[in-house]
């Protein structure tokens, strides 16, 4: 019972012993070591020096290792510094970023106001000129209404003297003719021309602005002097003359008023342009001051937009760059992990193989004479 006992352990030992090996074979390093070491058994190689191949490639695992921990320690330190320098920069120009746009936050209602100020000073100032041309306007007529009287003033004062003179020249000596009770005496012919003449002026007159009444009494001295044709004497000739000098007087006293009327005018036109130059003045100066403000203020927007642009562009390329050598890092750190997995994995092939040949070295003899026996290649 305790032979078949220890049989049955023995077969099951080997029975793990074989399954370790077809694990080691698995590996192409596993299998290349279980390989070299049949063919060293097979041609009587010492067992010492294939223990001290072993315990060699063991220690070489171990010395790469702590090379290899020491090189990727020190490239993760290079990378943690080089990515908090980047982290750095990056939180400066976001600083710098946020200060920018807190300037353009300030500038451009200011600017904004100040163009708003800009329009609405505008708006009263185009105002202002409507009211300075229909003010120019209405004085360039009333100037050119009392151009048209002077011009109708003059015409009729010439038609007075025209007919004063027709009186004048044509006396019958040795009668003169002059202001007061002196006699006159004229023919009859003249007194008719006097009419003609008076009549003809009154007529246009008539189609004038200022001087129709002056026109209507100038018809009736015209009436007047052809009903004294007929006569002709020496009285009705002298009211004739007076009447003409007195129309002559009104029409000089109406002038007179009607040119200290257009003096007042002129004064009071002076006077209130004036004024409104003055506020034209004020309203083109605040203009250019506001115009001046703003493109100063827009000068300084332009500037601060340009900056921040060149922060952005770089925050864009720095965040690149920190991207980059972050990848470049986790690159790194995962292949150092392969390497590591990879070393691990010959480091325990070696050390399996190590412990096979300490403690079952014949289920080792036994699995190559079975190798062996079914041909195997790599044994030959």
């Amino acid at each position: 019972m305790k032979t078949t006992l220890l049989l049955v352990l023995v077969a099951c030992a080997f029975a793990t012993n074989t399954a370790l090996f077809d694990r080691i074979e698995q590996s192409d390093l596993g299998r290349t070591l279980l390989n070299t070491i049949a063919i060293q058994m097979t041609t009587g190689e010492p067992l010492e020096r294939i223990f001290q191949t072993l315990y060699d490639l063991e220690d070489r695992y171990i010395a790469d290792q702590k090379e290899d921990d020491a090189n990727n320690q020190a490239f993760q330190q290079v990378c943690d510094a080089d990515l908090a320098g980047l982290n750095q920069e990056l939180a400066n120009l976001e600083q710098r970023n946020t200060e920018l746009q807190a300037v353009l936050d300030d500038l451009v209602p200011i600017r904004d106001q100040k163009i708003g100020q800009k329009k609405a000073k505008e708006l009263q100032k185009a105002e202002l000129q409507k009211v300075i041309d229909e003010t120019t306007a209405k004085r360039q007529e009333q100037a050119d209404d009392f151009e048209a009287q002077r011009q109708e003033y003059t015409f009729v004062s010439s038609v007075l003297a025209e007919a004063r003179r027709l009186f004048t020249d044509n006396l019958q000596a040795p009668s003169f003719l002059q202001k007061g009770e002196e006699k006159v005496h004229v023919t009859p012919q003249i007194m008719a021309q006097v009419a003609s003449h008076m009549s003809q002026g009154a007529h246009k007159a008539s189609t004038m602005k200022h001087v129709r009444t002056f026109g209507k009494a100038i018809k009736l001295l015209a009436n007047l002097a052809n009903r004294t044709q007929q006569f002709a004497n020496q009285e009705l000739t002298g009211r004739v003359i007076k009447l003409i000098d007195d129309l002559q007087n009104q029409l000089s006293q109406a002038f007179d008023l009607a040119r200290k009327a257009e003096d007042d005018r002129a004064r009071a036109f002076q006077a209130y342009i004036g004024l409104l130059n003055k506020d034209m003045n004020k309203y083109n100066s605040s203009i250019a001051n506001l115009t001046a403000e703003i493109q100063s203020l827009q000068d300084r927007i332009d500037a601060t937009t340009a900056s921040q642009n060149d922060v952005l562009q770089r925050i864009q390329a720095k965040t690149q760059q920190r991207d980059d050598r972050r990848g470049e890092c986790q690159e790194a750190a995962y292949d150092y992990q392969q390497r590591r997995a990879a070393r691990d994995k010959d480091r325990q092939t070696v050390s399996d193989l190590i412990g096979i040949l300490n403690t079952n070295m014949r289920d080792l003899k036994e699995y190559i004479a079975l190798r062996i026996a079914a041909g195997d290649k790599d044994l030959e």
